[in-house]
């Protein structure tokens, strides 16, 4: 199942905003205060969005970082129907990677 939604409007100038949001549990490490147990820690670790072939963002995440994490930034250069790809790996090893259209 795709962990990533996307939309992405195209402004002035080809300037694009970009929202998205990751579904993630994001957790941290830590002792359950009802059994005494250890929480494994599960964490987003790396982000990356490209356009054009190019990465144009790279974000490196940690455990301080909310569940279903919300991003927005602006991408310059971009016009309607070129793609963004989004892609992201946790401390797990886990991955998903999607695509979406400027528009």
């Amino acid at each position: 199942a795709n962990t990533i939604k996307a939309k992405i409007q195209l402004g002035a100038d080809g300037l694009a905003t970009l929202k998205l949001i990751i579904q993630h549990p994001m957790t941290i490490e830590r002792v359950d205060p009802k059994t005494g147990q250890t929480i494994a820690p599960h964490f987003i670790e790396e982000v990356k969005v490209a356009h054009g072939g190019e990465t144009v963002m790279e974000a490196a995440w940690g455990q301080a970082i909310s569940t279903n994490p919300f991003f927005q930034f602006n991408i310059a250069g971009t016009k309607a129907g070129d793609r963004v790809t989004i892609s992201w790996r946790d401390n797990r090893g886990q991955t998903d990677s999607a695509s979406f259209p400027v528009g």
